[in-house]
């Protein structure tokens, strides 16, 4: 379980979290939900402990993200991105057998056809998908994604989708962020909005 306790976020003077508290079960699909600019994106970079919070504290089972190591929280939680760019010359496989084993998640995701592309030449599209199934190999019990269905085409939205719904099944606990204007959230077991 992820528990966020009155955590409080300002950044840069401006005051983008304020003593929010929230509960994410273990073992399930949780959205973060809004408009561009409303700290999405901030409350999910303090839960995977790249922002310390200015009060409160939020843990990921025991641990503490913020006072862990990068090294110990590789096996707790693993991040995507919202854009991901590559800037070195690895194959798409190269890319994700970094992380763990690539095969399943490559054909899972339709990356099998470009498995032997530098990822310097993928598109926007291709590039979130890579960087997703690179989070989804590392096997962490704990999955971040930052907006995985934005510049995906229909086939993509939902194949994301299916993988992360059996992950869930799993126990992976996954937590996704989304913009406001995804209107089916129906495959999340828990939104959450208004949260600034």
């Amino acid at each position: 379980m992820i528990t966020i306790d009155e955590i409080t976020i300002v950044r840069d003077g401006r005051q983008i979290i304020e003593e929010f508290s929230e509960k994410i079960p273990a073992g399930s699909i949780t959205v973060i939900i809004g408009p561009n600019g409303c700290g999405k994106s901030t409350l999910l970079a303090a839960i995977a402990g790249d922002i310390v919070p200015s009060k409160g504290t939020i843990t990921i089972g025991e641990v503490h993200p913020a006072r862990t190591s990068a090294r110990t929280l590789a096996g707790v939680r693993a991040m995507a991105m919202q854009t991901q760019f590559f800037t070195l010359g690895f194959t798409v496989r190269q890319i994700i057998e970094m992380a763990g084993a690539p095969f399943q998640v490559m054909e899972q995701l339709h990356l099998t056809q470009i498995a032997d592309r530098h990822v310097t030449t993928l598109s926007g599209g291709e590039s979130a998908r890579v960087a997703i199934a690179q989070a989804i190999a590392q096997n962490a019990p704990v999955l971040l994604l930052d907006e995985p269905l934005a510049a995906q085409d229909v086939d993509s939205r939902l194949r994301i989708i299916d993988v992360l719904k059996k992950l869930a099944e799993n126990g992976t606990t996954i937590v996704v962020v989304a913009h406001s204007s995804e209107v089916d959230l129906t495959w999340a077991d828990k939104v959450i909005k208004n949260f600034a």
